[in-house]
């Protein structure tokens, strides 16, 4: 993973999340980007290359396995 992480405005979107999945899988490595949580404080949202996609704080908060739509990981960033 790059040492910096590029830094988005809100959590991504479903347009955003299925182009992370699809670049990880097609660079057959991670990639990370942050943003802001509700509270100002960035989370780092981390895709793998088989799609499965973390959300980290400083600790592993939630993930999601590759089944799950990109739509359901927007809506559940959102929250």
């Amino acid at each position: 993973m790059p040492d910096s992480a590029p830094a988005l405005d809100a959590p991504p979107d479903a347009d955003r999340i299925a182009d992370l999945r699809e670049q990880a899988a097609e660079e057959d490595r991670s990639i990370e980007v942050t943003f802001p949580d509700a509270d100002g404080d960035p989370k780092r949202f981390v895709v793998s290359p088989r799609g499965t996609c973390v959300v980290l704080t400083n600790l592993r908060e939630d993930s999601f396995n590759p089944s799950e739509t990109a739509e359901d990981i927007a809506s559940a960033l959102r929250n």
